[in-house]
């Protein structure tokens, strides 16, 4: 028996990005292409099993338009079954859930919702596997929902057990204050499963591949901020007739988050940022550029210029050049004090001493209080 499952988690579809009105749009859009292309990924590898772990949707108060669309893209999966747990951002709330409700609704037959904390045989979809879901029932929770599992016996008349959760993983996910249904690697090994799916953490675990790991974070297969640079993965897993689990992480994500802090003294300073951001291979990249430095007054003025250089060649762009100063040079403190003026002599010394940072400082403060 060779089994192939699809695992994915953390799509956030219906994110708001708010934060970037000029592609707030293209952004959400964005985790919708995706969607489609992990069902097609995964009916190109030939899986069984597409397996979403938690946080489908970012909220539960995504518009209908927007459940019905996802629950369309998963049914065209070709698989045996797709199986969607709800996570903490969408969590389950009761059979009166709008959410989950129009979702079921619109699902087909081989897309099965795991809403409670139990034990999901798919002999039904003609696999010889049984589901262990930990879904959320909340947005926060100091307890994670699968303690439950270590109390109960596994049959051994199936050949998988596999526990799909979300919640954080103590030693991978950020969670100090134990709000997002913790867990721990002990206690999930301990409970006698062949495998464990978990979403919630955005980065893919494992980073290196060993023949004996049974823990599996697929990661958020879209990119949705600043704070994550990784590229978007998922799972394509293979488990065989001896329950060895081969894994190939793939990466998913259509668009990029990065960040650079460049310190300049010259426009010629720029020119390398401005060539690489030009390429082609950054069109998808929504990058934020943070200069400092000091600019002679000539160049100053002509920061904006890189902004114009650059425009059209990213899917986004924000610079902060609030860091860079115009640099005060003899021939500024010449044009703008009397010779032999405190000012004057002030600022020439400090320059003498090369003392930029009193310098500067001591230019505006001079600035402020002149009429």
């Amino acid at each position: 028996m060779l089994v192939k499952i699809f695992a994915a988690a953390d799509l956030h579809l219906g994110m708001k990005f708010s934060a970037y009105p000029e592609v707030q749009a293209e952004l959400s859009e964005a985790r919708f292409e995706t969607l489609n292309m992990l069902v097609d990924l995964a009916n190109k590898k030939e899986c069984d099993l597409f397996i979403i772990a938690g946080d489908l949707f970012d909220r539960l108060s995504v518009s209908k338009k927007d459940i019905i669309r996802a629950a369309h893209l998963l049914n065209s999966f070709q698989g045996k079954i797709a199986a969607v747990l709800p996570g903490n951002h969408d969590y389950y709330s009761g059979s009166d859930s709008t959410l989950w409700k129009t979702f079921r609704e619109e699902a087909g037959d081989l897309v099965k919702l795991i809403d409670k904390k139990d034990v999901y045989p798919l002999s039904h979809y003609d696999l010889d596997i049984n589901l262990y879901a930990g879904p959320c029932d909340s947005k926060h929770s100091a307890m994670n929902t699968v303690s439950w599992i270590k109390e109960i016996d596994k049959d051994t008349n199936v050949f998988l057990h596999i526990g799909i959760a979300h919640g954080s993983i103590e030693g991978f996910s950020p969670d100090a204050d134990q709000h997002y249904f913790p867990m721990n690697t002990p206690e999930l090994e301990g409970m006698g499963l062949d495998a464990w799916i978990i979403g919630h953490t955005h980065a893919q675990f494992p980073t290196v591949k060993t023949e004996l790991n049974t823990l599996f974070i697929p990661g958020t297969p879209e990119p949705d901020g600043f704070d994550c640079r990784h590229p978007g993965t998922a799972w394509v897993m293979e488990i065989d007739e001896r329950k060895k689990i081969t894994y190939e992480s793939v990466v998913t994500g259509s668009l990029r988050f990065e960040e650079e802090k460049i310190e300049i003294h010259s426009l010629k300073d720029i020119e390398p940022v401005i060539k690489r951001y030009s390429a082609s291979e950054y069109k998808n990249t929504l990058l934020r550029l943070y200069f400092t430095g000091r600019l002679p007054r000539e160049e100053y003025g002509e920061l904006p210029a890189v902004r114009d250089a650059l425009k059209g060649k990213l899917f986004y762009l924000h610079i902060d050049d609030s860091g860079v100063l115009e640099e005060i040079t003899p021939e500024v403190i010449e044009e703008e004090f009397t010779k032999g003026s405190f000012p004057y002599l002030l600022l020439k010394r400090l320059i003498e001493e090369k003392d930029r940072e009193a310098l500067q400082t001591a230019y505006h403060l001079i600035n402020e209080v002149r009429p």
